[in-house]
């Protein structure tokens, strides 16, 4: 269906078009010398179309068609890499299991017909080839099947999605609950489930728990959380060490039924300033199922003293008692806050004086600095500047713009001026070791509740990293500013949270206990990550983590300087990472600003060191080394059975149904979709036609030489 439409009427350019044509015919009914009539009709004839045109083009025509075309329907298939998909079983090798369902033919039909996208899953999600899923180890770390089907959709936005099929064992670890989310997807989800459900003799350490930062001569708590699984007249022996080879305690454990669940606690001391390895064993039993999940370690960081910490708070506000309460928890830190009342003076007893100030290690300013001229701000900003002391800024409705912009050299950020705050939602950015931990934080940024910030009212300049984004709840597809911002500078830490009202994420508007949670662990993460040392050294390298799960990569990041501390965006930065007497190369790339990333895939658990180097033009800027430690414990061995409720729950409230590998028949029959048929607008403007321009240019030139031609002016 084609046509052209106009912006104007129809009629007003048909009357204008005869009134041309009339005036054309008038002004050659009589000429001066008189010319033959078939010269006087040609004239009239062209200057009439060349008028015509002109009022064409004013009209603003446009050319528009509509195409119609049959959309056949895809189907994404998500495959479940995970380290529990290596387990044999009852039923089998799942690892082959899985194979020998992606090798049917149907498949092989659904990708020559261009009907089918595959994407693999863990904890991340990546898009593949139905060929190169054999290639991909199921060693990862993590279940998270909701996020894999949410991403999935997203990347297949605007095209017609048939059904997903999600091959897994069911192991749900991390993310929110599939069987939640499952009604919410769109379209139906058919699960295959590959695996044995029963539950098989098992002893693990479900958990290890310990405060990770402590101070010299403190005693340390340690709690271990043993779990047996059909392991009934069996004795096993649970003990703790530490990587200097002490034995912290030991038990005897004798397991009177086939479920148990206990918990020991020991104490250990901090003897000396410094990093070292806890790990817990549990000896195995006959006919046990998994061993890897008898092991488990956590890093502790023994630090020489407390650290000070000076909060500096624009008011009184439920963000402020939130995080007050956050980092009073924290047995490491001396929290000192000082606020300022409704006046804008810091009243009372808690006025902050210079002695105070210079004593902190970390500041932070809460909903500050406002308006009120008071002397802390200048002092803190000098100390900050001067001495490198590491700064947290959480935005607030109270703050001053304009203050704020004179330490712009050490906020990485442009805050513009802003009127009242909006509703906003909080989206994942960039991955940064600041908020890396042993484990993904509680809950993604998607499934935190609004809070409020100014969109298109924060910019991040050159050397912030930002780790999560913010969009206004009303256009929540419109990136509108960064919320979470971290920078290292100059041997210079710092971070900023840039939305407010934040205290919502830790009450009970949060939609789930694990949201809850969330504030508490991001928080900890990240004034653990402020408070860490830096040194002065032209190149540092670290890892994202001291202690990875078997299967996780290490992740690199390097930080290059060269003279006067500039960062260095063009040197080749190699590692060697060494355990036993093999070693490997690593090479990092370039972020820009002088960061360097990389990852490495360790090739088994135990303790790693590694040495670095960053070359410039044959000159050598710098080194740094380290160490890591991978364990072999992985959350995939806490419960490694195939959990064919779950599967049959996401199926259920999606639409779909539930199937087997082995039995996958039923799938097929339903993997037949009719064709969509689709619409789609084209428009081609004419006004701004060049040809059309010349063709009018053409007519005028033609009209002007006739003229000439016959003794015309």
């Amino acid at each position: 269906m084609r046509g052209i439409t106009l912006g104007g009427s129809w009629i007003a350019l048909f009357a204008l078009a005869a009134l041309a044509i009339a005036l054309s015919i008038v002004v050659y009914r009589y000429t001066l010398p008189p010319v033959a009539r078939l010269r006087r009709t040609i004239l009239w004839t062209i200057r009439s179309l060349a008028l015509v045109l002109v009022l064409f083009l004013l009209f603003e025509p446009v050319l528009s068609w509509l195409d119609r075309r049959d959309e056949a329907a895809k189907i994404l298939l998500l495959v479940d890499r995970s380290a529990s998909m290596s387990q044999k079983d009852a039923a089998g090798d799942r690892n082959q299991i899985a194979l020998d369902f992606l090798n049917r033919a149907e498949w092989k039909s659904f990708e020559r017909e261009d009907a089918l996208r595959v994407f693999t899953f863990s904890d991340t999600v990546r898009e593949t080839t139905l060929d190169s899923v054999a290639s991909t180890p199921a060693d990862q770390v993590g279940s998270n099947q909701a996020q894999a089907w949410t991403r999935a959709l997203e990347v297949s936005a605007g095209e017609y999605i048939g059904a997903v099929v999600l091959l897994s064992d069911g192991s749900q670890n991390m993310g929110p609950n599939p069987e939640r989310l499952a009604s919410e997807a769109g379209v139906p989800i058919y699960t295959v489930a590959v695996g044995d459900s029963t539950v098989r003799r098992d002893l693990l350490i479900s958990e290890l728990l310990t405060n990770q930062i402590a101070y010299a001569g403190s005693k340390i708590p340690v709690v271990i959380r043993v779990r047996a699984n059909g392991a009934a007249g069996s004795e096993s022996s649970l003990r703790l060490v530490d990587s200097r080879g002490r034995t912290w305690g030991q038990e005897r454990i004798t397991f009177n039924s086939n479920v148990v669940e206990s918990s020991f606690e020991f104490i250990v001391d901090a003897l000396e300033e410094g990093e070292f390895r806890l790990t817990a064993f549990l000896d195995s039993i006959p006919a046990e199922a998994v061993a890897e999940n008898n092991r488990r370690s956590v890093i502790v960081r023994v630090l020489d003293s407390k650290f000070q910490v000076v909060v500096l708070a624009g008011a009184p506000s439920p963000d402020l008692t939130a995080l007050l309460q956050l980092l009073g928890q924290d047995t490491t830190m001396v929290i000192t806050p000082f606020v300022q009342s409704s006046s804008g003076r810091f009243t009372g007893n808690r006025v902050p004086d210079e002695a105070a100030l210079n004593r902190a290690e970390l500041f932070v300013f809460q909903n500050f600095p406002t308006n009120s001229p008071d002397p802390a701000f200048s002092i803190a900003s000098a100390r900050i500047r001067e001495k490198r002391i590491p700064l947290l800024f959480l935005d607030g409705p109270n703050v001053s713009v304009e203050r704020l912009s004179s330490i712009s050299d050490i906020v990485p950020l442009d805050f513009s001026a802003r009127a009242r705050a909006v509703p906003v939602v909080v989206r994942a950015g960039q991955a940064h070791p600041s908020i890396s931990g042993a484990a993904p934080l509680p809950v993604t940024w998607e499934e935190l509740p609004p809070v409020s910030g100014y969109p298109q009212k924060i910019t991040a300049k050159s050397g912030s990293v930002v780790i999560a984004t913010f969009a206004d709840e009303a256009s929540p597809e419109i990136a509108a500013g960064p919320a979470i911002s971290v920078w290292e500078m100059s041997r210079r830490r710092g971070a900023v949270i840039s939305v407010h009202d934040y205290y919502r994420w830790k009450l009970g508007v949060a939609r789930s206990d694990m949201n809850r949670e969330f504030l508490d662990t991001f928080v900890n993460r990240l004034t653990t990550w402020l408070l860490t040392p830096t040194e002065e050294k032209p190149v540092q390298i670290t890892t994202d983590r001291k202690l990875y799960s078997g299967g996780q990569p290490a992740r690199f990041q390097a930080q290059v300087y060269g003279a006067n501390l500039i960062p260095q965006d063009n040197a080749s930065v190699m590692l060697r990472v060494n355990s036993g007497d093999r070693s490997e190369i690593v090479a990092l790339r370039g972020r820009g600003n002088g960061l360097y990333e990389g990852e490495f895939n360790p090739w088994s658990d135990g303790d790693f060191t590694y040495e670095g180097v960053a070359v410039l033009q044959n000159d050598t800027l710098g080194k740094d080394d380290g160490s890591f430690s991978v364990e072999a414990f992985n959350i995939e061995w806490v419960d490694p059975r195939a959990r064919f409720d779950v599967m049959s729950q996401v199926a259920e409230r999606s639409g779909g149904i539930a199937v087997t590998a082995a039995n996958p028949s039923a799938l097929f029959d339903k993997l037949s979709f009719k064709a969509r048929t689709s619409e789609s607008r084209s428009e081609i403007p004419l006004w701004n036609r060049p040809l059309i321009l010349w063709i009018i240019i053409a007519l005028l030139a033609a009209e002007w030489l006739l003229r000439k031609r016959s003794g015309m002016l």
